[in-house]
């Protein structure tokens, strides 16, 4: 096939207006099924993010921020495969209980302590602003975290350590 220079072509081969307009069609159809399903996830994120702050909020007799709220979940999700079936049975339980706060929720009794141990979790999550233990804790929030909160406006939260000395001594010095 000889060379035309007034036809289109990619790589040697000729390239017609009906495969353009399909290649176009087929690539807008997959660009819009892609858009249509991110929403989808996003919103289930959501959901469940929310769901989580509003169980948080009930465990810790606060309002709580839903960013932050994101973050806790993911990090706890990380730790124990089992968190998402956990947090629906103890929302379930709390639902069914009516009670109408922690402590409320600390008096009932034969309840799962797993579920307790799923709630204590959360709380200490929270008022410590982070997740996990010593070896793997990953810090989400030092300012916010909850423990600051009944101090808030008459301390401010601490930012640094009091002096050189206030740890103890240096390495390798006597006392």
């Amino acid at each position: 096939m000889p060379f035309d220079p007034s036809s289109p072509a990619i790589f040697g081969q000729i390239l017609s207006r009906r495969s353009l307009l399909r290649g176009t069609a087929a690539l807008g159809g997959l660009a819009l099924a892609a858009s249509l399903s991110v929403p989808l996830s996003a919103a289930a994120a959501d959901d469940a993010v929310a769901s989580f702050t509003q169980l948080s909020e009930f465990l810790t007799g606060y309002t709580l921020d839903p960013v932050l709220g994101a973050r806790f979940l993911k990090a706890l999700k990380k730790r124990d495969a089992e968190l998402d079936a956990s947090l629906d049975a103890l929302t379930q339980l709390i639902k069914q209980s009516g009670v109408a706060n922690m402590d409320g929720f600390l008096a009932l009794t034969g309840t799962d302590p797993a579920l307790t141990k799923t709630a204590t979790k959360i709380v200490s999550a929270w008022y410590l602003g982070v997740v996990g233990e010593p070896e793997d804790a990953e810090l989400i929030t030092y300012a916010e975290s909850l423990m600051y909160r009944p101090t808030k406006g008459l301390l401010t939260v601490p930012s640094y350590g009091p002096g050189p000395n206030a740890w103890g001594p240096k390495p390798g010095s006597k006392i």
